[in-house]
């Protein structure tokens, strides 16, 4: 019996400043800039291929200035133990507008991503919210969730898919994102080191050893060429579009190591092509900041592989939430009325 031809996703975090190591960053402004010029640039490739994406955007972005992010903010803020955690203690140090604080606010970003054919314009929460963090709960998330849905119909978009950050899920909150009407969500695959979706991950010693390999395994097959079967049709939504690869960030590394890492998503696009399952690429939009020549011509190898599993009608590009319908051409996800 031939298999059904795959399904490759790409996902795509939409931080800029509100991202929590955004303060790490070299050259914060410059690398942030950088990060919006990639967005039309991105664009225009999935154009090019026929690639659909689906872009995960925090909800603070979708706002036009402060007063219409204090006008929409959820009816109950976590209590994080940690305060730096929070997103809202921020508020108070940002521009007025995309104008003159370009790095807090992306509503012109937001549209060309709506705009464009195939693009599927997903949330990555309200505020950033941590499942995981101390002082938080699932009336929280709730209201987070609710505040992001809310801003993002005020622009004309329904929220389908949902990515939480790190991808950190704690299970107990998915029926929130069901009454909410997510049907998919980027979680982790279930197998070591990246580990279940409801995990804290451990202490420290675990927490590093899991990211050695995690590293480790981005150009080296330590876990095979592995890509997600379908199986959406017998689990209850919202689904576990689980993340196969994180496009990582290779900057000032060596040509060698590139090449190893290519290789490692060659295989895993030829395993999704062979065995008819689900390749899901994902990165930051950060990824993109620096070295992004490098990064884009990377993207663009990846992107001429999946054309020639295409044209032989094995692999199909599809967005997250595409993939719990089961659907290749869905229309745009805007809101009615």
């Amino acid at each position: 019996m031939k298999r059904p031809p795959g399904r490759m996703v790409i996902s795509i975090d939409l931080e800029l400043a509100w991202a929590k190591d955004a303060h790490r960053a070299e050259s914060t402004v410059e690398s942030l800039l950088d990060a919006r010029r990639a967005v039309p640039i991105l664009l225009q490739l999935f154009t090019e291929y026929g690639v659909r994406a689906t872009w995960a955007a925090l909800g603070f972005l979708f706002c036009r200035s402060k007063d219409e992010i204090l006008e929409n903010l959820p009816t109950r803020l976590p209590a994080y133990q940690n305060s730096e955690h929070s997103a809202y203690s921020r508020l108070a140090s940002i521009g007025e507008s995309e104008v003159d604080d370009p790095h807090h606010y992306a509503p012109s970003l937001i549209d060309q991503i709506a705009e464009c054919p195939g693009q599927e314009v997903a949330s990555r929460t309200f505020s950033n919210f941590d499942c995981f963090d101390d002082g938080q709960d699932e009336e929280d998330f709730a209201a987070d969730l609710h505040a992001a849905i809310s801003v993002a119909r005020r622009r004309g978009i329904i929220l389908r898919s949902l990515v939480f950050p790190e991808n950190r899920v704690r299970r107990a909150y998915l029926s929130t994102c069901r009454r909410a009407g997510i049907t998919a969500f980027r979680g982790r695959p279930h197998i070591w080191p990246y580990g279940l979706e409801d995990s804290d991950d451990g202490g420290r010693v675990t927490q590093g050893i899991r990211r050695l390999a995690s590293r480790l395994d981005a150009v080296v097959p330590l876990t095979g060429s592995r890509c997600v079967l379908d199986e959406t049709s017998a689990v209850q939504r919202p689904v576990n579009v689980a993340a196969t690869r994180r496009l990582q960030p290779m900057a000032g590394h060596s040509r060698w190591l590139m090449s190893l890492r290519r290789r490692r998503i060659f295989r895993e696009v030829d395993s999704a092509a062979h065995n008819g399952g689900i390749f899901h690429l994902w990165w930051r939009l950060q990824d993109f900041s620096a070295g992004l020549d490098d990064e884009l011509d990377e993207l663009r190898r990846l992107l001429e592989r999946f054309a020639g599993w295409q044209r032989l009608q094995r692999l199909r590009s599809v967005t997250m939430h595409e993939v719990v319908m089961g659907r290749r051409d869905s229309p745009h996800l805007h809101a009615v009325g």
